[in-house]
């Protein structure tokens, strides 16, 4: 089932430990990917990738925005604009300034193989379309 970006915004606020979110992420897998065209005379696309896993019974989700800046290049669109419902605490129990807290999130995104992933479906839609 693909869940898009804006769902995560109904999902409830999970509270971890930067400690603890570093390790639930090692599991985080894509749930959802939207790919469009975004600009029909360069045939350049953009899109957005929602990955998930679960803590224990807590779900954690992280989505964002990305576009191709040249043909198979692909960077974040925004990287202050990252959705999670996570909210992240030092080890005192303070949140997160949100700041920090974008830093740990691009930190996050930048490790995981999203990149790939959506070479992996451009390659299976080519496949499928005969390209």
């Amino acid at each position: 089932m693909q869940m898009a970006a804006w769902q995560l915004m109904a999902c409830e606020t999970v509270v971890k430990t930067v400690n603890e979110f570093e390790i639930v992420t090692h599991e985080l897998r894509q749930v959802g990917s939207s790919v469009r065209v975004h600009d029909a005379s360069s045939g350049l696309r953009s899109g957005q990738e929602v990955w998930a896993t679960s803590a224990g019974d807590e779900p954690i989700q992280i989505a964002w925005e990305w576009t191709e800046i040249q043909s198979d290049i692909v960077a974040l669109f925004d990287p202050m604009n990252i959705l999670c419902n996570v909210s992240l605490i030092d080890g005192q129990g303070h949140a997160l300034a949100r700041s920090r807290r974008m830093l740990h999130l691009n930190n996050l995104v930048h490790r995981l193989d999203w990149q790939g992933a959506l070479e992996m479906r451009a390659a299976k839609c080519d496949t499928r379309s005969g390209a």
